[in-house]
């Protein structure tokens, strides 16, 4: 049973990023043809900060709240400009009810020490359900929401030129 949880928890992840489009394009024009920033930071240099930031949001969850064993996804990448790729992965929470998300953000904003390097959005998703969106032109996007039985933290690392004999290829990075 968690192995099937933790297989769809991989499946959304994917989907995630996919569909969200996987880079941040913060402090760009509001033209929709906009090309984002491309940095020149390595897979390797990007994706432990940006996991990390990720899970620095998902111990905000209120420990009465966690109902089992915290789940974190490897990642994959996905196009975001011409030789460019932004890397994405998720941790889900698997919470007894929903969190508050308005508590949520509240708590972030006072007590995490990364909060003044994001833009913090409290919105809805495409269901209406609540969904917090942390954006940053330097270290990235995430979104946090209930996706089934758990709290979903999904990061979305920043545009960086993407290299497959430095950084590795596509179906290696995403069998990790």
């Amino acid at each position: 049973m968690r192995a099937d949880r933790a297989a769809r928890a991989a499946t959304l992840a994917v989907v995630a990023v996919t569909s969200l489009g996987g880079c941040s394009t913060v402090g760009l024009s509001n033209s929709t043809s906009a090309t984002p920033v491309v940095s020149q930071q390595t897979l390797a240099e990007i994706k432990p900060v940006v996991k990390g930031i990720e899970q620095e949001v998902a111990a905000f969850v209120p420990l009465d709240l966690v109902a089992g064993e915290v789940y974190s996804a490897g990642g994959s990448i996905s196009d975001c400009a011409p030789g460019a790729v932004s890397w994405g992965s998720h941790t889900a929470v698997p919470v007894s009810r929903p969190p508050d998300l308005d508590e949520l953000t509240a708590e972030l904003r006072a007590r995490w020490s990364r909060a003044g390097d994001f833009e913090v959005d409290l919105t809805e998703g495409s269901t209406q359900e609540p969904r917090l969106i942390l954006r940053s032109p330097v270290l990235g996007d995430y979104y946090v929401e209930m996706i089934e039985e758990s709290l979903q933290v999904a990061s979305f690392s920043t545009c960086f030129a993407y290299d497959e004999e430095r950084d590795g290829y596509a179906w290696e990075i995403f069998a990790e």
